[in-house]
This record gives C-alpha cells, structure tokens and sequence, in this order.
C-alpha cells in the first residue's frame, strides 16, 4: 500500500505532467485535505500508509485539477495575509498578490477612520485590515450576492463583521456613504480587458467573469470609481487601486480627476506592478 511520503509524491508528479507551477507545494495540500491531517502530523506519519480511502480522495482531487478547477475552490478555503477565508465557487479567489494593498492602506487610515473596499469579494481586505487595526471601521460592497453572503460568512467567523457594513451593490452611487466620510477607498475592481479573456489560463477562466472583465480597456470600473470615489473621501484621505500592468497604471494616472493627486505605482512581493495610490487633495 502507498504511504503517505508516496502519495504526496504521486501527486506531485502528476501535477507536474500538467504544468503546475507549484507541484509539490499543491500535493501537500491536497494530502492534507484528503486525509484531514494536520502539517506536523504529516510529517511525522509520512512512511505510514495512506489508506484506500485518502488514496481515493487524492486522486479525485488530482483529477479535479486537471480538469481546471482552482485548487482554491476544491479545498474550500485560503489564507491571506495571516488569515485563513473560506472560498466557493463563484466568487473570486483572493490572492497574494492583492496583500500589498493592505500593506499601503494600514498606516494611512488614522485612528478611528473609515474605509470602503469596493469589489470585496470573500472580505479578504476588510478582514485584514480589520484584523489589524480594532480602531477602525469598514464599508465592503459587492455586485455579487454570492460575494457578500460569503465575505458576511468569513467576517463573522473572524469576529469583526460588527465593525463593517456590508452592501450589496453594482453602482458605486448607491452604497450609503457620505461626502467626506472615507478616509481611504480601496479597491481591487475588475481590470482585465475583455478580448483578453478568452487567453487566460483554464483555472482563471473558472471564475466569475464579472470579477474579471474590466471592458473594453480594462478600465470601465475605475472610470465609475474615479466619478463617484472622490468626493466620499474625505480632503487628506487616500484612493487605493489595485491594478494588472505598470502600464495600465499610467493610464489611471491620465484619467484620474484633479482633486486626486498621484502617488505613484507599487509592487506586489514578486516585483511586479499590482498597486497605484492617490491622495485626496
């Protein structure tokens, strides 16, 4: 009978046959999914039998894979920045790249701000950010019911839902703020442009195109956020985009209206560019 140490090397190269990125990182986890062991506990029992049962649940995950679903969706949940989110299909998979956001915006809310996350999909910056700082509050919106039933779900089971509303939106305009109530917004809007969606890897392309489709120029959600974020925050606040390219962060900073002064483009912990930063003047 395979061991434990055999099939997550099983996996790992099954996973690699299918151009994984990160094979044996991915087949952990399957292991650990399929067989309800913790790390530690895997680690200590890796030459003792898998068992018939586990062997099966690894295999259909590694099939699941192979068919293109997210790894995300078939385990069910993931962690960002510390903190671990339950994920389904539907709803967009939060990724690391999106934790610089976080970064930048946690020393720019002051003491008792205020902050709206538009496009929150499971919560996963309302729940850092809220994590991190029992001084503030959050708005969190999304077009998306399965979204906001979700972020609800993850806010709640981290204990900080009653210092964020929840808002079920597709306009920017309806979500009840007030001028000069935000001290940041942020947001991690759909970016992609539409003819390029058809290119993207079959794992992308299993979530939801709403969470991705970003128009034309891939620009259509900041021109929204661009009309109707500025005047919510507050004069010395912050706007907060996540963006696909240094490239299309020019381009916001050509579009962006006068009374948003440009920061500038940072990077996401790969080195690439994934945020751009405006001050409310």
């Amino acid at each position: 009978m395979t061991s434990l140490s055999g099939a997550r090397k099983w996996a790992a190269a099954r996973l690699r046959e299918m151009g994984i990125e990160s094979p044996a990182a991915e087949a952990e986890l399957m292991l650990l999914h399929a067989t309800g062991l913790s790390r530690p506990a895997l680690a200590a029992r890796g030459r003792e039998p898998a068992g018939d049962r586990a062997f099966e649940n690894l295999k259909e995950i590694v099939e699941r894979r192979r068919a293109g679903e997210p790894l995300q969706y078939i385990l069910g949940g993931w962690e960002f920045y510390g903190c671990t989110l339950k994920v389904r299909p539907g709803v967009l998979i939060p990724r690391q790249d999106t934790e610089v956001l976080v970064e930048i915006a946690l020393p720019l809310i002051p003491e008792g701000g205020r902050f709206l996350d538009w496009g929150t999909g499971t919560g996963c910056l309302p729940l850092a950010l809220l994590s991190e700082r029992r001084d503030i509050t959050a708005i969190a919106a999304d077009a998306n019911p399965l979204a906001v039933a979700l972020a609800w779900h993850n806010l709640s089971s981290a204990g900080v839902l009653h210092r964020c509303l929840l808002w079920h939106s597709r306009e920017p305009g309806d979500i009840p703020v007030e001028d000069g109530e935000l001290s940041v917004l942020v947001s991690n809007p759909p970016y992609i442009p539409s003819q390029d969606l058809p290119g993207l890897m079959k794992e992308v392309r299993a979530e939801p195109v709403s969470a991705l489709d970003g128009g034309e120029d891939g620009l259509a959600w900041y021109r929204k956020l661009f009309e109707w974020g500025p005047a919510k925050v507050r004069p010395g606040g912050w706007v907060l985009f996540e963006i696909g390219d240094g490239r299309q962060g020019e381009r916001l900073a050509e579009i962006s209206p006068e009374n948003l002064e440009f920061r500038g483009v940072f990077q996401d912990l790969s080195g690439k560019p994934r945020a751009a930063l405006w001050h409310r003047v």
